[in-house]
């Protein structure tokens, strides 16, 4: 490598092509972390050449890029490949080209066209787009042709999306309100001719071009993958489009036809949370993605480094892998799209509200094989609904499912066609308490004499309500959308002393017996019940035939409305520990047991 402290006037004094690849990621600067603070060490520079007495040796060190050059035809214009700084690089044009047209705004004509000297090539020695001393990768090509032309143009609205656009206006406004506030103590044509100087002569990067027998894509996985905040998609793309031009691939066609059409929508760069972590969904995507290709266990800080080894094989084809990473993240994405009335809808709104996101690996294989048909699949993901139910319900450790998991998709791939059986024969002779799955007697104990609220999460005692609410549907009425909102109420309340009081001829050892067996059952299952939204706590509180009431008035869930008619004159103990023995008979029926 040959590194070089230049100027940017030194950069691009000379007709020259600084090309980014089109398969590095667009640009993604922003005012607050790179704009602004780029603007306050432009407008000390500016405020250090304009003190009288300057020594003239400040300048400000924008960073490194990394070139590699191309081989070209004698007389051409030499080309060089962005490795990277491309939005350094990017930067610096969008600086050149706004200052060129303020300038020339104030009629400053010289200092515009020698501004504009280093923006673009001689036209008689280049076409098209090549008049451009810098080109950005495709996503950003549109505007940064417009924001570079030779005249200023037309203010857009904001848009988020459209960086290079904002990018250009923040400096035409900063650059702006520099001669503005500045004009009343300078010539309007000296201080334009600072703002040029401070700009090409006082800006500097370390322009690093890579020679005979240096690796780029190391080099640029070195850079890169180390502590800067690329996702690791974004390094997968850059490796296996790298890949693809090596293969003599049509990379333009593979990068706008399937590879930008998928994996460069918003979408994947949302963020999501999962455990105690929030990462964006791309990170997601491809450590699911890559645990259910290796069937092992991938953590998010290794996701680059096991593509590199166990996907871009010696053999592998570039498109290959292209296409079967986009047709898997247009799956995955499709989840979120999936009706909650359907099998499959409920499974991954459930899944999502159960926070177990470690089961995505062996879904997204169900969806994908193609052996696997849609009864088979609704069948497995049964089976894997129940076993995670089931065992959360009983309040067994989830933290191994991550291990569980690759383990269940290689045996699945045995004989995909039979995944459901497979899954459920697999899942029922485990024994171990990080894996088995419950049976009917252990999940009827356990719910008709432990606490469920209080020692359940809310979500989870709202998904097992829920369903018990639409397998009422099933059994009486059509399948309907639940009301959004549900939360949980406790029928005898838990503040029950001053309205559900003990019965009047008992004795205090009496009264201490009952209040004890009473507060027993408080935090049962039978006391459960779900409302559209929280009642208020004074209605809450009341005496049943009040209560019920405002159950009526504040819910239309069928559950309810079986409470309400099965306890017409009061709901007491008894009732409790029977409503509790029916509701778990009813979740044994919703997710049966493999047993």
């Amino acid at each position: 490598m040959k590194p070089e402290t230049r100027t940017i006037a030194e950069l691009f004094e000379l007709d020259v092509r600084y090309e980014v690849p089109l398969y590095q990621r667009p640009y993604v600067w922003d005012e607050e972390k790179q704009w602004q603070p780029l603007w306050d060490d432009i407008s000390a520079l500016l405020g250090h050449h304009l003190s009288p007495g300057t020594d003239g040796q400040w300048s400000h060190f924008m960073g490194a890029i990394v070139l590699e050059q191309e081989t070209q035809p004698p007389g051409s214009v030499p080309v060089y490949t962005v490795i990277d700084g491309q939005q350094r690089l990017t930067t610096t044009q969008i600086l050149l080209s706004a200052a060129s047209h303020v300038t020339a705004a104030r009629g400053s004509d010289k200092d515009a066209a020698l501004l504009r000297d280093l923006i673009t090539n001689n036209p008689l020695k280049v076409a098209g787009h090549e008049v451009f001393k810098v080109w950005p990768t495709n996503a950003n090509r549109a505007a940064f042709s417009r924001v570079m032309g030779e005249h200023a143009p037309d203010p857009l609205e904001d848009d988020d999306d459209n960086l290079i656009d904002e990018a250009y206006h923040f400096f035409c406004a900063r650059f702006s309100e520099f001669l503005d506030e500045e004009s009343a103590s300078y010539d309007i044509e000296a201080l334009c001719g600072t703002l040029r100087v401070a700009l090409c002569a006082l800006l500097k990067v370390v322009a690093i071009t890579l020679e005979t027998g240096d690796n780029a894509q190391i080099i640029f996985e070195t850079l890169n993958a180390r502590g800067t905040p690329l996702l690791a998609l974004d390094l997968v793309k850059n490796s296996v489009f790298h890949l693809a031009t090596r293969q003599e691939h049509d990379v333009d066609a593979l990068h706008d036809g399937t590879w930008k059409p998928e994996l460069e929508l918003p979408y994947w760069r949302k963020e999501r949370r999962q455990g105690r972590l929030t990462r964006p969904l791309a990170d997601l995507f491809l450590m699911h993605w890559l645990t259910m290709k290796t069937m092992r266990v991938i953590p998010a800080t290794e996701l680059f480094s096991t593509f590199r080894q166990d996907i871009l094989k010696q053999d592998v084809d570039a498109e290959v892998v292209v296409r079967e990473l986009c047709r898997d993240a247009a799956t995955m994405r499709g989840f979120d799209d999936l009706a909650d009335s359907t099998p499959e809808g409920m499974f991954f709104s459930r899944l999502e509200a159960l926070d177990v996101s470690t089961l995505f690996p062996i879904a997204l294989y169900l969806f994908r094989e193609p052996a696997i048909t849609a009864e088979v699949r609704r069948s497995a993901l049964g089976v894997l609904e129940s076993w995670v139910v089931r065992r959360t319900l009983v309040r067994l450790t989830g933290k191994n499912y991550n291990v569980q998991i690759p383990a269940l998709i290689a045996k699945v791939s045995e004989s995909p066609a039979e995944a459901d059986s497979i899954l459920s024969a697999e899942l029922a002779v485990s024994t171990s308490e990080i894996t088995r799955w419950p049976d009917d007697e252990e999940v009827m104990a356990f719910l008709t004499t432990h606490d469920a609220y209080g020692h359940v999460s809310r979500r989870v005692l709202v998904v097992a309500l829920s369903a018990i609410e639409q397998s009422l549907y099933r059994y009486e009425a059509d399948v309907l959308g639940l009301p959004a909102g549900l939360t949980i109420e406790h029928v005898m309340p838990q503040k029950w002393k001053k309205n559900w009081r003990s019965p009047a001829e008992l004795d205090k050892a009496g009264r201490i017996a009952f209040t004890e067996e009473r507060e027993l059952r408080i935090n049962r299952l039978g006391n459960l019940t779900l409302t559209v939204g929280k009642l208020n706590t004074s209605l809450s509180n009341k005496a049943w035939p009040q209560k019920q009431k405002e159950l009526h008035k504040n819910s239309r869930l069928l559950l309810t409305a079986h409470l309400i008619e099965d306890h017409p004159e009061e709901f007491t103990e008894a009732d409790i520990d029977k409503r509790t023995v029916a509701l778990a008979e009813r979740i044994c029926e919703i997710w049966p047991s493999g047993s």
